[in-house]
């Protein structure tokens, strides 16, 4: 059975308990606010009442109340319209109808009777590191029109994401609660392939079982501002960032997908991943335009600047002579050679990469001037709030011992440090704030500057007491949390960060005034501190399990599986048949070289001479449920004339233990080679232990039935 809550806004009116009843009738969309009081209606088709109607409330108003049904099947949207006792007084409702769709009659107008005062626009580029911005003292020029943004409104300089990828840190942002709460941790259901991208692309809903979506018992900012008559639309270039909520509190909703599918008119930069920065502005141009004169909430996410960073070239102001000028990440050549480059520790090619990380970031900023240009234009400034962040960062190399990849799936601030810039009425224009803030802390700003409640219990916090002089901080502690590939926690405060991998028991601790670029761990000279971060962190995570456990439908929550070590039905629904990891392999010490010339590769091999083991190469897997068979290819390359290993040393750790085996790398190259058949598999490690040149090339997980 599906236990299904919703909560809807009841304006002005409190009836005794029975004078309320539930009906039936069709419609489109759903009316969420917070809950305070409780009606549980008893004939919507499919679903019955769980116990008696309850009130409580004063006169004029407005009255929350809570819809919670009990479903064989899953549940559309629902409304409710109130309807005035007729010849009662004003404390009397003579029923509550509950409707699947658009507000209609007395409900429309009872909400459009009190709308909030201003617009919203929630504007996040994909992926921009704080750091790589000049508006956070980043040397090149590369955010003037982010930088005259900011100047208008209030940076927040120490902000910080809830995770490191797209799916938890949204799901953070819209609905003000931890990651591990709002369980939304894994990737998207197959990968965000054709068959969800495409109905995306048709404005159809995307075959996601229920139980993998967004938990309906966790109402959404849209759904919470479209209770008040503000018409919701989303803007939207990343099926990462959507595919849990397409149905959920959108009047308009426009997808345009970036590497996932081609789409006709895409300006494509000899390319196969699109720019989407044009067509996204383009759309919210048309709808800015179109919703001037009424309240609205507009979601623009630009797909740029992540990787591959393939801006025009004529955006490429940064280069430097001595850093590979002539090569670009916008081919296979030049991709494959500075990125195996980088992976090596050439400093040259991450400079490079680093440039054009920055090109592309002034590539969007540029489609965010041109946006901001058009609130202007339509003088929407004065009555409309524009908050810019981004969902996470990029690590960009920073840390080869252990995250040596371009990538995001760490803890470390090169991933989680993110703009958090809001502008508009009653904020300050001109000020740097730097206290400590997250995602979760926009759902409930927004709401306080709107004069609205927020839903209770929310993790988040208002910021608008910041604004108004009122405190010079709302949290003590900040933390972080990663489910993907290594999991793993981080906790910080004014100065130190903490950081603890789950599966190894891995403390580290940073400096984060001394040691920005967290490179060098100190718990060994802090020992009080690192206790204290710890407790914290220990706490904080008991406090997430209880309080998503407290959802009736936890039993689905991604992050609470990843966390506890067991097995669920929605991370088995979310594990791919097949994954081959290459290009991801995370190589350690600077023996490794790149395999010359490997045709017969299924991607960038690397080979590195005999030594004791300082030399490893990691192959991660993600959160894989299930039998799978693990295979090696590799190629034969090393230094002319010298045989590989016989007994190269791997080993493969799954959630029952280790195995390990010589693999005899002289024979077996350019095919598959079987290592076995693995429960829950989790890594696969190759070292340098060897009689002779070891090579890391591709591994693969199959799954077997």
């Amino acid at each position: 059975m599906l236990r299904s809550f919703l909560a809807v806004m009841v304006l002005g009116c409190v009836a005794p308990v029975g004078a309320v009843q539930g009906s039936g009738s069709p419609g489109l969309s759903a009316w969420f606010v917070d809950s305070l009081v409780k009606v549980f209606p008893g004939d919507v088709p499919g679903a019955h009442a769980l116990r008696s109607p309850e009130f409580s409330g004063a006169r004029d108003q407005h009255v929350s109340v809570q819809l919670a049904i009990r479903s064989s099947r899953p549940l559309p949207d629902l409304t409710v319209e109130v309807k005035p006792l007729k010849g009662g007084a004003g404390r009397r409702i003579s029923s509550v109808e509950v409707h699947r769709g658009v507000l209609g009659g007395a409900s429309r107008r009872a909400a459009a009777q009190d709308p909030p005062p201003y617009n919203i626009i929630l504007l996040t580029p994909d992926q921009l590191r704080a750091d790589y911005m000049q508006t956070y003292d980043y040397p090149l020029p590369d955010t003037p029109n982010v930088d005259e943004f900011a100047r208008q409104g209030t940076v927040f300089t120490r902000a910080y994401s809830a995770g490191p990828w797209t799916t938890p840190s949204f799901g953070a942002i819209l609905t003000g609660l931890f990651p591990t709460v709002h369980g939304m941790t894994l990737p998207p259901f197959q990968g965000c392939g054709p068959s969800i991208t495409n109905p995306l692309i048709e404005g159809s809903l995307p075959p996601v079982p229920s139980f993998l979506a967004l938990s309906p018992h966790k109402p959404i900012l849209p759904e919470l501002l479209r209770a008040h008559g503000v018409a919701t639309a989303a803007d939207n270039a990343n099926c990462w960032s959507v595919w849990d909520i397409r149905e959920r509190g959108w009047d308009q909703f426009k997808f345009f997908p970036g590497y996932q599918t081609q789409v006709e008119g895409h300006p494509d930069h000899a390319d196969s991943f699109y720019l989407t920065a044009p067509k996204t502005l383009a759309w919210a141009q048309q709808f800015l335009t179109a919703n001037r004169a009424r309240r609205f909430f507009i979601w623009v996410h630009f797909m740029e600047p992540p990787s591959p960073y393939n801006a025009p070239r004529e955006y490429d102001h940064f280069r430097n002579p001595d850093d590979y000028p002539n090569l670009y990440d916008d081919n296979g050549a030049g991709r494959g050679e500075l990125h195996n480059l980088g992976r090596l520790g050439d400093v040259h090619a991450i400079h490079r990469l680093e440039q054009l990380y920055a090109s592309k970031i002034l590539y969007v900023d540029h489609y965010v001037g041109e946006l901001l240009k058009t609130v202007s234009e339509l003088r929407l400034d004065k009555n409309t709030i524009i908050v810019l962040v981004s969902d996470h960062g990029e690590l960009l190399y920073s840390h080869p011992k252990d995250f040596n990849t371009a990538d995001h799936c760490s803890v470390y601030d090169a991933d989680l440090h993110v703009p958090l810039i809001f502008r508009g009425p009653g904020i300050p224009a001109g000020k740097r704030v730097d206290a400590l803030v997250s995602h979760y802390d926009v759902l409930p700003t927004l709401m306080d500057l709107e004069g609205l409640s927020a839903p209770a219990n929310l993790d988040g916090t208002s910021l608008k007491p910041i604004f108004l002089g009122q405190a010079s901080s709302v949290h003590h502690y900040l933390f972080g949390e990663e489910s993907v590939l290594t999991p793993q926690y981080s906790v910080r405060d004014a100065r130190y960060k903490l950081i603890e991998t789950l599966r190894t028991g891995e403390i580290q601790c940073f400096d984060n005034q001394t040691d920005p670029g967290e490179a060098e761990d100190i718990c060994g000279q802090i020992p009080r501190k690192a206790a204290e971060l710890k407790h914290e962190l220990d706490l904080h995570i008991q406090a997430m399990i209880g309080k998503a456990k407290s959802y009736p439908d936890w039993e689905n929550n991604q992050a609470l599986a990843v966390l506890e070590q067991r097995d669920s039905k929605a991370l088995e629904a979310m594990t791919p048949p097949e994954l081959s990891v290459n290009g991801d392999v995370q190589l350690t010490g600077r023996a490794w070289r790149a395999v010359e010339g490997a045709t017969d590769s299924q991607g960038s091999d690397y080979w590195a001479p005999p030594g004791p083991g300082t030399a490893t190469a990691l192959w991660r897997a993600d959160d894989l449920i299930g039998d799978y068979e693990v295979s090696l290819w590799y190629t034969g390359g090393s230094d002319p004339g010298q045989k590989l290993a016989s007994d190269a040393n791997f080993t493969v750790r799954f959630k029952g233990g280790t195995l390990s085996f010589p693999i005899d790398q002289s024979q077996g190259q350019g095919r598959w080679n079987l290592l076995g058949r693995f429960r829950d598999p989790v890594d696969v490690e190759l070292t340098n232990r060897a009689s002779g040149p070891v090579v890391a090339g591709t591994v693969r997980f199959v799954r077997v039935e």
